[in-house]
């Protein structure tokens, strides 16, 4: 790919205009020659507009993927733009995005936040399901796609996917620090399913293995989180509500 359509894509993908993507580094017009192939940029150029930007040079020149971006980097994206109902942002990657399954994952995420996920044809969510058919290909892009798409998942089905991660991480005292995360994340949003389907063993469970995970800042709120079910559980309506 060429330097000029790789800008053009990762600066998308970060929301960003070429005015601000270049601000005192280089001209807004000479930016967009760049962009559009007209002009070269001096190496040292390059460097300074992606540091300015917070964007890896080594994510801009080697782990990207079909979008230009760094799939971690990219995900972190998709998440917080989701969590932030930001629809504008999830319609922009997606149009940058040239691979059909993560197309299909933006179709779907958009229609949660629209309220029209029932509009999804089981074909649809067959093929998204299909990323996480084998459990014991776990890692970490199909860990971030299962936790999206959890709510695809008939609730008879989820507890043995569930069950098998939790193994996972109980047994494993190496796993990697951004799938332990990942999968406490499920953890927390498979508990607000168990909640909502009134059943009461499976919250116990999430929540008492939420409970002996390892405190450290970054699941701090899955913790707290797991104090509020457990308070709604055992109808300490005022402890939850302080929670």
């Amino acid at each position: 790919m060429k330097i000029g359509d790789r800008l053009h894509q990762v600066r998308n993908l970060h929301g960003l205009t070429q005015e601000q993507m270049a601000a005192g580094i280089i001209s807004k017009s000479q930016y967009w020659r760049i962009e559009k192939e007209s002009n070269a940029i001096r190496a040292s150029s390059l460097i300074k507009i992606l540091n300015q930007n917070k964007i890896s040079v080594l994510t801009f020149f080697k782990d990207a993927d079909d979008s230009g971006i760094n799939r971690r980097e990219l995900q972190y994206q998709i998440t917080n733009a989701f969590f932030a109902r930001d629809y504008k942002r999830l319609e922009e990657i997606k149009k940058q995005s040239t691979n059909s399954q993560m197309k299909r994952l933006l179709n779907w995420l958009l229609a949660e936040l629209r309220g029209e996920s029932q509009t999804f044809s089981d074909e649809e969510k067959r093929k998204l399901r299909y990323n996480v058919c084998q459990v014991e290909r776990w890692n970490d892009d199909i860990l971030w796609f299962f936790f999206h798409t959890l709510y695809l998942y008939k609730y008879s089905n989820l507890e043995g996917i569930i069950n098998a991660l939790i193994s996972k991480f109980t047994k494993n005292k190496k796993i990697e620090a951004r799938q332990q995360q990942l999968i406490i994340s499920i953890a927390v949003r498979y508990l607000n399913i168990c909640y909502e389907q009134n059943n009461e063993y499976e919250v116990k469970k999430v929540v008492c293995f939420l409970h002996k995970v390892p405190k450290n800042a970054e699941i701090g709120l899955a913790k707290l989180i797991a104090d509020y079910y457990e308070a709604l559980l055992n109808k300490k309506s005022f402890e939850a509500e302080e929670i």
